[in-house]
């Protein structure tokens, strides 16, 4: 018998037959498995049954948790166990390879078996709004408030002020952000990047803020000293910078005329005297507090208050006293405002004495305002409104002609009294004047030589 040559014709259906066979066999083999090159969310599933795949799935859904990961670099967690997911896809997966079939394996060579849409977890509603509000991310007592970065002074300058970011939450859309994330059965989640805080409108790089800033300064030149008796009062840009007052969108700023004008309230109230309390050492060494009355200084509210606004309008350096509406004799002198010249009426004792340049000059007894409320000569300090050598008194009941009239408050003051036959003691109680302080007449005309209009009057019980 003859042998065959075998030709390329025989090796070439040899080889047609082998690999129809290996591909068959290798059909078969994946007729419950899963291609190569097959993914399934991200997960290589290659080789593997679709129980199989599904076992995986659902213990990956029990063994599941959620990194939160938040501003300030706090992170929380969720867990399965507190939100209980359950793994949804089995149905889909199964599907999937179904569609894949035996055959079509080759195609898994390529690695183009990708399927990322397979439906992940469920989760109990109930357990997981529990959960989620739990979270200090949630907690509004902890978070941290959204702040604009603004201009602030400090150094003598206006600089701005980082913004703060803070860790105010949009809970409704993070609690929707951080559901589908469980949903998804993703590992972990960027509330920040997820857009789930509230943020800052201006941040210390915006444009409207640095040119804001900038033209602040430029208000920061003028400057006003005040310069009366002991006292030395700088008002410049380290009181007036918290005047300024940016507007809300940061388009310009103002001049907040409430604070301009409390800081000029404050500044009389500490150094106006007129009206005040005076702290008055008397002839026996003792050391009274008398309130009110009009002697002392007072500051003219409307002048200062212009020449303020002409400083911060104009940027002017001045070194001045105030704008006084009232002056005394001095600010700073023996007695406060009141000096070493006036005259002290000691209404206990009834006893008028005058001191000048810290030495008494002359004393002589007195009566005072009778101690009733219409008649009762007050506790105060005034002053010398003018001398007159004569006047007429006159009033409810009376009508007395009287020398050496100097009166001191509206129409109370000195003046010679020659109806009464004794002065001093305790006269005034019962038989006071109507007010006046009544002198006999060689020491009304004795006094009326000595003072001079303006010197301080000093009254007290």
């Amino acid at each position: 018998m003859e042998n065959k040559k075998l030709t390329w014709k025989h090796y070439l259906g040899i080889a047609v037959v082998a690999v129809l066979v290996i591909y068959f066999v290798i059909g078969f083999y994946f007729s419950k498995k899963f291609f190569w090159g097959t993914k399934i969310n991200g997960m290589n599933v290659a080789g593997k049954t679709v129980d199989e795949v599904v076992e995986i799935f659902n213990k990956n859904a029990s063994d599941y948790s959620l990194t939160i990961r938040e501003r300030k670099g706090k992170t929380e967690t969720l867990t399965s166990d507190q939100v209980k997911t359950k793994f949804e896809g089995a149905d889909e997966i199964k599907q999937i390879k179904e569609d894949q079939g035996s055959f079509g394996w080759i195609k898994g060579l390529f690695g183009t078996e990708h399927y990322d849409n397979v439906t992940m977890y469920s989760y109990d509603t109930k357990s997981f709004n529990k959960a989620y509000k739990k979270l200090g991310a949630f907690n509004s007592k902890k978070m941290i408030k959204t702040a604009n970065a603004k201009p602030v002074y400090k150094d003598g300058k206006f600089i701005i002020q980082k913004e703060e970011e803070g860790t105010e939450l949009k809970e409704d859309i993070a609690a929707k952000k951080i559901g589908q994330a469980v949903k998804d059965g993703i590992p972990s989640i960027s509330l920040d990047k997820e857009n789930c805080y509230n943020n800052p409108e201006y941040t210390s790089k915006s444009d409207k803020l640095v040119s804001l800033t900038k033209e602040m300064n430029k208000k920061l030149k003028g400057s006003i000293t005040y310069k009366f008796g002991k006292q030395v009062v700088v008002l410049d840009k380290n009181t007036y910078s918290s005047w300024l007052k940016t507007k809300k969108d940061y388009s310009g700023y103002k001049v907040d005329k409430n604070a301009m004008e409390n800081w000029l309230l404050k500044f009389m109230y500490k150094y106006n005297t007129q009206y005040g309390w005076h702290k008055f050492k008397t002839h026996d060494g003792r050391t009274k507090k008398i309130y009110g009355g009009p002697y002392g200084w007072r500051i003219s509210k409307d002048k200062e208050m212009a020449s303020v606004k002409k400083m911060l309008k104009e940027g002017t350096t001045e070194t001045r006293e105030p704008y006084w509406r009232e002056k005394a004799k001095v600010y700073d002198g023996v007695n406060g405002d009141i000096g070493d010249t006036y005259v002290e009426v000691d209404m206990g004792a009834q006893t008028v004495y005058y001191y000048k340049k810290g030495k008494l000059k002359f004393a002589t007894a007195c009566v005072t305002g009778k101690l009733t409320a219409d008649r009762k000569t007050l506790e105060c300090v005034a002053y010398i409104l003018y001398k007159q050598p004569s006047a007429t008194l006159s009033g409810q009941g009376y009508s007395s002609d009287v020398k050496y009239w100097m009166p001191f408050i509206g129409n109370v003051g000195f003046h010679s009294a020659p109806w009464r036959g004794s002065f001093g003691g305790s006269e005034y109680v019962s038989n006071g004047s109507h007010g006046c302080v009544n002198l006999p007449t060689s020491s009304a005309a004795t006094l009326y030589k000595l003072v001079s209009q303006g010197d301080p009057v000093v009254t007290y019980y």
